[in-house]
């Protein structure tokens, strides 16, 4: 809690970096910039990134099956691999799909999640399409040291434990942090078990120098049991995933540097029995140089470059899953230039252009033009036009094998957009605030999942997000999108799972040390294919479910260092599927303490 911190007043004055890479307070974001703060995730009591993104706008979050299962995240109606996730800045290794096995990816040791919604492939390059998450980390400002210590039980013998630790001596800091994860869900043969460890520690070289080392990494094993309809409980897959990075800055007033190099690795296996068993390997390792020039008051000039070079290898002892070796690594070239002019007190202009080089696509210019008005100091416009590109995933191209339910297809081309936004923020002093955003999207050779190019297609809706307080006390918070996603090839009115109507509400209650909330999720009118094999409308779009789920969680502080936590998650037990066939967890239980010291 705030009352441990030794981050001063970091949260007190929110900052954001994941539109602009250059820290901005988030009443100057834009309205498509969402903030989720450490204080907020610890007091919704939420786990994993994939949970935490259900309170962002624009945001579709679709799991199948229950946690740790298969999870899809459709920004504005793009596909599942279209947003980037980055860590303090660094790129997560996506794997062999580039979903970043998002269901599996927990928040330890992250003091905030940003969201950028819309194409960013200008700023963090392709696969960024679609938009951004950045998780940040922060280092103590001020010489000390303080831990925490976690433990949580609940139903489906759920059991997590974590432990964090910071601390600052003179010019040395870091944070360190540990976490396990453990249920059986309610299904047979879903049991879902993660550990998970980060550090980040800096040494001040001098009063402009700095140097860091960065290292996360995870391991889950999870049994799949499959849909209702087509059970089968000897299926399990294993996920292990490390990232280490160092990184050199240099600041002063006028010129701010990064150099940054990162190695990870993300393997999967997924296995029936021991003669029936895929492995997939993904090694990625990247360098890139960021510099921001103040050239006066008014103007900054970034200017940055990359090279990446990312190496997939795929190995099956079955017939479906024959090793694949056509072009077993791609490499990419960058450099991007920004700039932000503030052209008068109430207006400003800020663009990026960015240029990548491909060793085996095409070799796209992508940029971002953004203008924004301030007509008071609470109320302010803003307009964007931007492109974004992907290419086709080592998924996509090569698939599992020739005989299996995903083969790939090798003929498939580069994903593009462009994109058109415009929304205001106002913005309060005791830091209330209304965003409205339109967006329009239009896509070139989307991929499907069969995998084949739609030639076009379209998405647009608008994103309402609020945060409000009703008194000293009351807070509420509230994200809704209404979204219309259509294959203009074939004439839908839908893509397959994307809803035209999805949002979250939350109210909490905090005075002195007792905190209470409750939240409700929603998705309405969504399509998806029915994969049911004898039934009439077999491969067909078919009403998928509509729900409103609620939850529930509550905590409170004592003096001396320890918590008491509880949470009702599903609070009416409603029984629904996020996807045809995978029933979603029922009503459950937890509790839990913590001890910071």
């Amino acid at each position: 809690m705030a009352g441990h911190s030794l981050f001063g007043n970091a949260e007190l004055e929110p900052m954001v970096v994941v539109e602009t890479r250059t820290p901005q307070p988030l009443s100057e974001a834009s309205p498509w910039v969402t903030r989720i703060s450490g204080d907020d995730l610890e007091q919704r009591q939420i786990y994993n990134l994939s949970d935490a993104l259900r309170s962002v706008p624009g945001m579709a979050v679709v799991r199948t099956s229950q946690i740790g299962s298969q999870t899809s995240l459709f920004s504005r109606g793009g596909e599942s691999n279209h947003v980037t996730f980055l860590y303090e800045g660094r790129k997560l290794n996506g794997g062999f799909s580039r979903t970043y096995n998002l269901g599996e990816l927990p928040l330890l040791n992250t003091s905030s999640v940003e969201v950028l919604r819309g194409a960013s492939s200008s700023l963090h390059g392709a696969n960024a399409m679609g938009g951004t998450v950045y998780m940040r980390s922060l280092l103590p400002s001020r010489n000390g040291h303080e831990s925490k210590v976690g433990l949580s039980v609940g139903s489906f013998d759920t059991l997590t434990s974590n432990y964090n630790t910071s601390f600052k001596e003179d010019s040395l800091s870091g944070n360190f942090g540990f976490s396990s994860f453990e249920t059986k869900n309610d299904r047979p043969n879903s049991d879902f078990d993660n550990l998970s460890a980060s550090f980040l520690v800096e040494k001040q070289i001098s009063d402009k120098l700095y140097l860091n080392l960065l290292g996360i990494g995870y391991t889950s094993e999870l049994g799949i049991v499959g849909s209702t309809y087509s059970e089968d409980y000897d299926n399990f897959q294993e996920t292990e995933q490390y990232l280490i990075s160092p990184q050199i800055k240099y600041s002063d007033d006028d010129l701010r540097a990064s150099l940054t190099y990162s190695i990870s690795n993300d393997e999967l296996l997924s296995q029936r029995d021991v003669s029936d068993k895929t492995q997939s390997l993904t090694d990625e390792q990247s360098i890139d140089l960021i510099i921001e020039n103040q050239l006066t008051d008014n103007f900054l000039l970034t200017i940055s470059t990359e090279y990446s070079k990312t190496e997939f290898a795929q190995d099956g002892l079955s017939p479906s899953a024959s090793p694949w070796s056509e072009g077993n690594s791609w490499e990419q070239k960058s450099a991007s230039v920004g700039f932000n002019a503030k052209l008068s007190e109430n207006n400003e202009v800020s663009g990026n252009v960015r240029y990548d080089d491909y060793s085996d696509f095409e070799n796209p210019l992508t940029y971002d033009l953004r203008i924004n008005t301030s007509f008071n100091e609470s109320i302010t416009t803003f307009l964007k036009h931007s492109t974004g590109y992907a290419p086709p995933t080592a998924l996509d191209l090569y698939g599992i094998g020739p005989d299996s339910w995903y083969p790939g297809n090798p003929d498939l081309v580069s994903e593009e957009s462009k994109n058109y936004e415009v929304g205001f923020r106002y913005y309060t002093k005791k830091n209330d605030y209304w965003s409205l955003t339109y967006f329009h999207t239009d896509y070139e050779n989307l991929i499907d999942t069969t995998p084949q190019n739609i030639n076009e297609t379209r998405t647009n809706g608008f994103e309402i997000s609020s945060k409000n307080y009703l008194n000293d006390y009351f807070r509420i918070n509230s994200s809704i999108t209404m979204m219309s996603s259509k294959n203009k090839d074939s004439g839908d009115g839908f893509l397959d799972r994307r809803p035209e109507f999805f949002g979250s509400i939350s109210l909490i209650y905090e005075k002195e040390a007792l905190m209470i909330g409750s939240e409700l999720n929603s998705k309405y009118k969504t399509k998806e294919k029915n994969w049911e094999w004898g039934t009439p409308n077999y491969g067909e779009f078919v009403d998928a479910d509509e729900y409103t789920v609620v939850r529930l969680f509550s905590s409170y502080q004592f003096e001396n260092g320890l918590g008491i936590s509880a949470k009702v998650e599903n609070l009416f037990d409603k029984e629904y599927s996020e996807v045809h066939g995978y029933p979603a967890l029922g009503r459950a239980v937890h509790a839990g303490l913590t001890y910071h010291f």
